[in-house]
């Protein structure tokens, strides 16, 4: 029995967004733990996120809770940390431009929220801080 083309392009498309969905899993949230010096924490509803000298919480989105800087993989596989602010921002650059090839490239810092490790590219396709929660 065949299989016609579009039923082919139809299931490639299927693996290559649930594959995308699984690559993105550890830019946005929680694959990778780094070990950090704990500071201060900011505690409510058994949610603790970190806090760094500037007074910025940081970790991984739990739940419906967000930290300031979120986990990101910059480009060139370094692991650091995006202002959720900077991430909407990108994000609503791109939904409001005519340009279907925009890249809009974000700083990825160290915890601290200062020191720039790389850029992290925010396309059409980038989730936000709270997708795939229930809201």
């Amino acid at each position: 029995m065949a299989i016609a083309p579009k039923t082919i392009a139809m299931i490639a498309g299927g693996l290559v967004v649930v594959g995308g969905g699984f690559a993105l899993a550890p830019t946005l949230g929680d694959l990778f733990t780094q070990a950090v010096a704990p500071s201060t924490a900011i505690v409510g509803d058994e949610i603790e996120f970190e806090v760094n000298a500037n007074g910025e919480t940081y970790g991984s989105p739990l739940n419906d809770r967000v930290p300031d800087l979120i986990l990101a993989r910059a480009e060139g596989g370094k692991t650091g940390y995006i202002r959720v602010s900077e991430l909407e921002f990108a994000r609503n650059l791109w939904r409001s431009t005519s340009d279907p090839n925009a890249v809009y490239d974000i700083p990825v810092y160290e915890s601290d929220g200062e020191t720039e490790i790389g850029v992290f590219r925010v396309l059409k396709d980038t989730p936000g801080p709270r997708d795939g929660f229930n809201n």
